[in-house]
């Protein structure tokens, strides 16, 4: 399996700043909806990749 880039706290705050959270309104067109949530997307899953690739066994669920 081919390893993931590395994800950056720097990269994951200037999206965030770049692609903020909104509130849309009943009357916002669905196509404006559609893109705004394309890009959270995008970035929840980068947020995703960065726990990942910085879990470590002090912050690993515990199998039991």
């Amino acid at each position: 399996m081919n390893e993931f880039p590395k994800v950056t706290k720097a990269m994951l705050k200037a999206l965030d700043e770049r692609f903020p959270m909104q509130d849309f309104g009943q009357t916002d067109d669905i196509t404006k909806l559609n893109f705004h949530y394309g890009q959270r997307s995008v970035i929840n899953f980068l947020k995703s990749e960065y726990h990942i690739q910085n879990e470590n066994i002090l912050t690993k669920p515990q199998l039991k």
